[in-house]
């Protein structure tokens, strides 16, 4: 063993390539949902709870995704360019349809840009 890690010094990138391997190797031992759900921003809160005043949809989760685009003032903007919405009365299709119609015009974006998906009963 000593004299493969010996071998693997000598090697140039090495260092940086074992590090690698450990941490993916970190990635696959940690159970799966072990992590706290980030937080979200303040318009993902705006589009929630705007989207829990349709009637039937109860609690909603929304995930916004943006594209960067660069100013050439030095500034940008973030643009959407998708959205995940977790409802607990998605399993409704006429609420489905509706979170998905509101998040259109909300956000601006197609419907193919967005995913609308049951949120799961928690005990």
């Amino acid at each position: 063993m000593k004299s493969w890690l010996d071998k693997l010094k000598t090697v140039k990138g090495a260092p940086f390539v074992l590090a690698l391997l450990c941490c993916a190797a970190a990635l696959l031992l940690l159970p799966p949902g072990s992590g706290k759900p980030a937080a979200m921003t303040e318009e993902e809160q705006r589009v929630s709870a705007t989207l829990e005043q349709i009637a039937g949809a109860g609690s909603v989760r929304v995930s916004i995704y943006y594209a960067q685009e660069a100013s050439a003032f030095g500034g940008g903007s973030r643009t959407p360019v998708g959205a995940v919405i977790v409802a607990r009365g998605a399993g409704d299709i006429a609420v489905r349809l509706n979170l998905l119609r509101a998040a259109e015009t909300l956000l601006g974006l197609n419907a193919s840009q967005v995913d609308v998906f049951l949120m799961e009963d928690k005990p």
